[in-house]
């Protein structure tokens, strides 16, 4: 099993973004030489993550592979500043850009080769965020839930329930938010209390990793997240409608997921439908989507497989 050390090699930094204080673990590769540059990836989190999961993680791995890389919490989550644990699409992508902007700021950052990594919804967050912003070299994604409106409907029981809680939360919101409340839903069926909202499979394969003294139950996560919030919210974001603008970049593109991950079929379209000059895609046989957030033998292959890529791409 693998699991994240804090240790000399790493360190708690914080950055603004949008004028909050966000929390990240900033890690530095082994045998580090204040006199040299690196490379830097920055990792993006899953919906409702914080740093000192997966993508600190994934971040601790592939520093061992030479970079420089960081793992932060969104604003609203773990020690982050900002409205709590609100999964406001495009408000995470400001803050994966505004952590390359502090990662420029380390005397040791190539600021030539900037690469980020995104872990399930993060994938599509981080995918966005190489679209937008230059300074992102290529872009590597795990264990990735590339959603749609259909798909998030499945989650919530049927496609006519999410309609009518779409189109009746609103003014709902509206109102609550006056008072400064939130409606929030738990990610997995952990508690008695949870199992009142419709729940899917790969929910309830979440408790693998979130349940109690599993390897993702960590003091700062929290088993409540918003997925609603109007056109920014997760519920309503469809990455494939971006596949057109990062085609015209052609930048280079990693994936690996599960064979009992989310939607495989859509991953695979979605990998297909990529025009990139550098691209590969990584598919664990007999595992499920949970099983890439830790596993060793899944992560170390992933790891290896994107800093290949990553590699290829520095000048």
């Amino acid at each position: 099993m693998s699991s994240l050390t804090i240790n000399k090699t790493n360190d708690k930094v914080y950055f603004d973004s949008d004028g909050k204080k966000l929390a990240a673990l900033l890690f530095k590769p082994e045998n580090y030489d204040e006199n040299k540059k690196y490379p830097a990836v920055i990792v993006t989190r899953p919906a409702s993550g914080v740093k000192e999961q997966t993508a600190g993680l994934y971040a601790q791995e592939l520093s061992k592979k030479g970079f420089i890389t960081l793992a932060f919490d969104p604003k609203g989550y773990g020690e982050s500043e900002g409205r709590k644990r609100v999964e406001d699409v495009y408000s995470i992508i400001s803050d994966t850009k505004n952590g390359i902007t502090f990662l420029e700021t380390h005397n040791n950052v190539d600021v030539e080769n900037i690469f980020n990594v995104g872990i399930c919804m993060g994938s599509a967050y981080a995918t966005v965020a190489s679209i937008e912003d230059k300074r992102i070299k290529a872009t590597g994604v795990v264990s990735p839930i590339f959603t749609n409106p259909e798909d998030m409907a499945k989650a919530y029981g049927a496609k006519f329930v999410l309609k009518a809680m779409l189109s009746s939360m609103k003014p709902i919101v509206a109102f609550l938010n006056l008072f400064g409340i939130q409606m929030f839903v738990p990610l997995a069926p952990i508690k008695w209390s949870d199992k009142i909202f419709p729940t899917t499979k790969m929910q309830h394969l979440a408790c693998e990793y979130y349940g109690p003294g599993k390897i993702g139950d960590v003091s700062t996560w929290k088993n409540k997240v918003n997925f609603y919030k109007g056109g920014t919210g997760a519920i309503e974001f469809d990455p494939f409608e971006y596949i057109e603008e990062y085609n015209q970049q052609k930048k280079p593109y990693f994936m690996a997921f599960a064979t009992g991950g989310s939607r495989p079929e859509k991953l695979q379209e979605f990998y297909d439908k990529l025009d990139s000059k550098d691209k590969e895609v990584m598919i664990i046989p007999d595992s499920h989507h949970f099983d890439l957030y830790y596993k060793s033998k899944a992560v170390n292959k992933i790891v290896n497989g994107m800093s290949d890529l990553f590699k290829r791409q520095l000048k």
